[in-house]
C-alpha cells in the first residue's frame, strides 16, 4: 500500500498530511533530530520542535509541530522571525536612533517603525518552493528539505 503526501502551503505555514505508523513517526523525528532540531514538547499524540537561527549561512528559526490521529500524520512547519528581534529593534530604535546623528531622523524613524510593523505582519513565513522576495532562499530550501524528509519517512 502507497502512502498519500499532501502538502499545502497556507500563506504562513506549510500543512503537511501523510499516514503512517508508529515506525515512519519515529523515523521522521529521528530525521528532524538530525537536522538540528531540538524537541520543545512532546505526547504521544503531539510533537513540537524547534530549529535555531543560522543567520551567517542564511537560515532563520523554525519551527514544526507533528500531530497524529490514529494512522494520520498532520505536520505543520514555518520559519519565523522571533520576537525577541523584533523588540530588539524596537529598542534599538528609540534608544539609539535619536542619538546617532542622523541629518532626518525623523524620516528614519518613520522608515524603522514601517520595518518593525512588517516584520509583525509577516512573521511566519511558509515553506513554497516558488516563495519570492522575502527570504526567498532559505524558505525554498526547507520546503525542498522539509518535503524529502517526510517522503522518506512516511513514502
Amino acid at each position: 500500500m502507497k502512502a498519500e503526501l499532501t502538502i499545502c502551503h497556507l500563506g504562513r505555514v506549510t500543512q503537511a498530511t501523510a499516514r503512517g505508523g508508529d515506525a515512519q513517526f519515529k523515523r521522521f523525528r529521528a530525521a528532524l533530530l538530525l537536522k538540528d532540531f531540538k524537541i520543545t514538547g512532546e505526547r504521544e499524540d503531539r510533537l513540537e520542535l524547534r530549529r535555531r537561527a543560522y543567520l551567517l549561512q542564511d537560515d532563520w528559526p523554525m519551527r514544526v509541530f507533528v500531530r497524529r490521529d490514529g494512522n494520520r500524520v498532520e505536520v505543520d512547519y514555518w520559519l519565523f522571525i522571533p520576537w525577541g528581534w523584533i523588540v530588539g529593534f524596537v529598542f534599538l530604535m528609540l534608544v539609539v536612533l535619536p542619538f546617532a546623528g542622523i541629518p532626518n531622523e525623523i524620516l528614519m524613524f518613520g522608515l524603522a517603525a514601517l520595518v518593525a510593523a512588517l516584520a509583525v505582519h509577516k512573521q511566519k513565513f511558509d515553506c513554497r518552493p516558488d516563495a519570492r522576495f522575502w527570504q526567498q532562499r532559505p524558505r525554498q530550501r526547507w520546503g525542498e528539505t522539509m518535503e524529502r524528509l517526510l517522503r522518506e519517512a512516511f513514502g
